[in-house]
């Protein structure tokens, strides 16, 4: 039951990541994107979080991530919340690293 809601909230945290990514700072002319590096550090926190709650619980949560990232990106029409820009792309990117990272460096990957 812990595994399926992991994968829940993977997904839950991706979708919302996907939202909230888009918002930026405009200070000066230039871009900060405050809402990716908001986004990037909330799924390594609970990516983490989980690993320490539930055995192989950051790699259930990164299953259920990685399939809200495929479904938006496999949808009719493509995705509609991530661009294929340079702030998508670092989204995607940075937020696929920060996952594995957690699921690779969880205290419970080994019994």
């Amino acid at each position: 039951m812990r595994r399926a809601a992991l994968v829940l909230l993977g997904l839950y945290v991706c979708v919302l990541g996907a939202v909230v990514h888009r918002h930026v700072w405009v200070v000066g002319g230039i871009d900060w994107p405050w809402g990716a590096a908001l986004a990037v550090l909330v799924a390594y926190a609970v990516a983490v979080a989980s690993g320490v709650l539930v055995r192989l619980g950051a790699a259930w949560f990164a299953l259920g991530w990685a399939v809200g990232l495929l479904a938006l990106q496999w949808s009719p029409g493509g995705s509609y919340l991530v661009a294929a820009d340079w702030l998508g792309w670092g989204f995607t990117v940075s937020s696929l690293g920060v996952v594995v990272l957690a699921v690779l460096k969880s205290p419970r990957l080994v019994s």
